[in-house]
């Protein structure tokens, strides 16, 4: 029986979805400020995986515990998983295939849309209330969120004119319905200076992440005491600015070791670290593992999860 969501294409036709193994897309996951796949894993094994962007996994068909900053959150049919931007997670599939959608999206992107900027805090890892109102969605529901997300995907890969204002007004839906499902209540004041200036300071590191980059400096830039924005960052951003820092930069080595034969000392560089040993410590007390372990995991999980349904 056809699924109700392919009813609903606005052409009556299912566009030719490419299902993927996770690391496949890892590259766009990182560099794109919207990216939506379709994927299918059979395997056994688990995937690990810490990225710049936000994630939405929309759960198809099978099941999978994703293990999210030491919680665990299961994720089965019509059931939505978010996971915030560089949440360090594992995910071991416990029902066999585990077909799913995924939406990837960069937060400086998303703090460009004034309509959706005020929401960010939907797209953080959920807590557990929270993340049992994404659970066990019906059909219908399921279909509207299916169908704003192939939408996406052909706006996004094949663009056209007027494609992101289009992206944006989606993105916009999407927010909402998520907004209504999680009855997510957002301060009715504005936003402090001092909140906004913060946000400032997280989206340069996210772009200047290769430069150097220290409290005096960011002082300098954005007119505050050193000693005031290592403060207020904590405060306003819920994590240590030079824990930030580093999360950036790890991330971003992750996507260079799938994507590449880089060697460690030009990797290090590469993200900002001039010095290789703390690159390493830094690499290792976040992912557990030293970065040529984890390109090898990387490399086997790809050559052992097969490509179903290539177009």
């Amino acid at each position: 029986m056809e699924k109700m969501y392919e009813q609903m294409e606005y052409d009556d036709k299912r566009p030719k979805e490419a299902y993927t193994a996770d690391g496949a897309a890892f590259i766009e996951m990182n560099e794109e400020n919207v990216y939506v796949t379709h994927s299918s894993d059979s395997g056994q094994g688990i995937i690990y995986h810490r990225h710049n962007s936000i994630e939405l996994l929309f759960g198809e068909e099978g099941e999978a515990e994703y293990k999210i900053n030491g919680e665990i959150y299961t994720i089965g049919k019509h059931d939505i998983l978010i996971i915030g931007a560089m949440d360090f997670h594992f995910a071991k599939l416990t029902k066999v295939p585990f077909n799913r959608y995924g939406l990837t999206m960069l937060p400086v992107y998303m703090r460009t849309i004034p309509a959706v900027n005020e929401y960010l805090d939907i797209y953080k890892t959920q807590d557990f209330e929270g993340s049992r109102l994404l659970k066990g969605l019906s059909d219908k529901e399921f279909a509207e969120y299916i169908h704003i997300l192939r939408h996406l995907r052909e706006e996004t890969r094949t663009p056209k004119k007027d494609s992101a204002e289009i992206v944006s007004a989606y993105i916009h839906i999407l927010t909402l319905m998520l907004k209504r499902k999680l009855h997510f209540q957002n301060s009715e004041t504005v936003r402090s200076p001092l909140h906004q200036t913060m946000q400032q300071i997280k989206s340069y590191i996210d772009l200047n992440y290769k430069d150097e980059i220290n409290l005096e400096k960011l002082g300098e830039l954005f007119y505050f005491q050193p000693g005031t924005i290592s403060k207020y960052f904590k405060m306003e951003c819920g994590i240590n600015i030079k824990k930030y820092i580093n999360t950036v930069r790890v991330s971003n080595a992750l996507r260079l070791l799938e994507k590449s034969d880089i060697s460690i000392e030009a990797l290090a560089m590469e993200v900002g670290y001039t010095n290789v040993n703390t690159f390493l410590r830094q690499f290792n007390e976040m992912m557990q593992i030293s970065p040529l372990q984890y390109r090898k995991k990387h490399r086997a999980y790809l050559k052992k999860h097969r490509i179903i349904d290539q177009y």
